[in-house]
């Protein structure tokens, strides 16, 4: 493939995953309120339960909905700790996604029927005459045009989620869940039921965040303890670079902002390495694109301001 063809479709297969991650996170920090750390757990049991299942040789498909599945019962723990439980948001998300480290290697290991029951990697072989398939080897008809079919894939996938939170979240329900994220007293008194309401908000997060892992886990064909470290950033970052540079004015264009964000973030990353900054650096890159992101409305703010004052300038003149 051409280089330019080559660097879209890199971005793309890296972003894509994670702008299902960050709008799980989307969900959770800006539509409920719900400082949820179970992230990177999520994304973890996510990519385990699919690589597990594909390295069987079983069906990709049901792998991808079971990892989804996964990520989903990962939230609906973090929501039972924090509302049955009464402990803190912060903490119950800790304790799930501190549990999730052991889970994993214990799926990953159960799959490779190794001497131990617990493992710290799945690696897939991916072959046409291999059992193991992912969702993209149907469409791929193994040819040269495989990554380019894997992003087609990924994009309609990433495109009917997002069609689909936009209608849910539109519906009595997830109006419900959006007014007990914005003022739970309210929520109450209107007779929402603002428990229900939070778990079913916060798994239908990490629903989204698992499925972002089963995604990723079938374009990397390999998962390991330390997978998903560093995501929950990437997530954050997305949400904030997408809301500074495409705005929020509708819930719609929130949801679009969180995803372009997402493949913005990639395009950063990607053309920073390419242009030959240190791989080593990446976590001080991330550090620098988060501190720039917070800023940005700041640094649009006073360009406008300043736009106004010298066009107030010119006018006098004139």
């Amino acid at each position: 493939m051409p280089d330019i063809v080559n660097i879209i479709v890199n971005i793309l297969t890296s972003g894509l995953p994670c702008c299902l991650l960050a709008l799980g996170i989307f969900l959770t920090y800006r539509i409920l309120d719900f400082a949820d750390l179970t992230a990177e757990g999520s994304f973890l049991i996510g990519a385990s339960i699919t690589a597990a299942i594909i390295y069987n040789g079983g069906n990709p498909f049901l792998a991808t909905i079971l990892g989804c599945l996964g990520g989903a019962i990962c939230g609906f723990i973090t929501g039972c700790l924090n509302r049955y439980l009464k402990i803190p948001k912060l903490l119950s998300g800790i304790i799930t996604m501190t549990a999730t480290a052991s889970l994993a290697m214990l799926i990953m290991g159960l799959a490779t029927k190794e001497d131990s029951v617990f493992a710290s990697q799945i690696p897939l072989t991916i072959s046409p005459t291999s059992t193991q398939q992912t969702i993209y080897t149907v469409f791929w008809n193994w040819d040269l045009t495989n990554p380019i079919i894997t992003s087609i894939v990924m994009l309609v996938v990433v495109a009917i989620v997002v069609v689909g939170i936009y209608f849910f979240f539109g519906t009595e329900y997830g109006m419900a869940i959006r007014t007990t994220g914005l003022n739970e007293n309210m929520a109450r008194s209107q007779g929402i039921n603002t428990t229900v309401a939070s778990i079913v908000g916060v798994t239908i997060s990490n629903a989204l965040i698992g499925l972002g892992g089963a995604l990723y886990v079938q374009q990397t064909w390999t998962v390991s303890t330390i997978s998903a470290t560093g995501y929950l950033v990437i997530g954050l970052a997305s949400i904030l670079i997408g809301e500074a540079i495409f705005g929020k004015r509708s819930f719609k264009n929130w949801i679009i902002s969180v995803c372009l964000g997402s493949i913005t973030y990639f395009v950063i990353i990607t053309l920073a390495v390419k242009f030959g900054f240190p791989t080593e650096l990446k976590s001080l890159l991330y550090a620098i694109l988060i501190t720039i992101a917070l800023c940005l409305p700041m640094i649009k703010k006073g360009i406008i301001e300043l736009w106004f004052k010298c066009k107030s300038r010119r006018n006098k003149n004139a």
